[in-house]
């Protein structure tokens, strides 16, 4: 039982390891909530030639209140040396 912990533990650690390399040269520029606000900022950054990447951290509550309701979470991520010009691509 101790080394399934421990290999899940190690496993874990691995895969943070993997995930902060693999953005270690890409910087948020950006976070929002729903499928709107995510396709026109995609629209934007590809307009504009910015290349990016997108994590998906929460895909928020579906509660019965909300269920039609998009609260899913996107960080949009660009290379740091075009971070200038994706914030002002974004602010137009």
């Amino acid at each position: 039982m101790k080394c399934i912990a421990i290999a899940i533990g190690a496993s874990v650690f691995i895969l943070i390891i993997i995930r902060t390399l693999s953005y270690r040269d890409w910087t948020l520029i950006y976070s929002t909530f729903g499928n709107e606000e995510y396709f026109r900022i995609i629209a934007i950054l590809k307009s504009a030639g910015i290349k990016f990447k997108i994590e998906t951290p929460s895909r928020g509550i579906d509660t019965r209140t909300s269920r039609f309701k998009d609260n899913t979470q996107y960080n949009f991520y660009v290379k740091k040396e075009e971070e200038h010009l994706a914030v002002k691509v974004l602010h137009k």
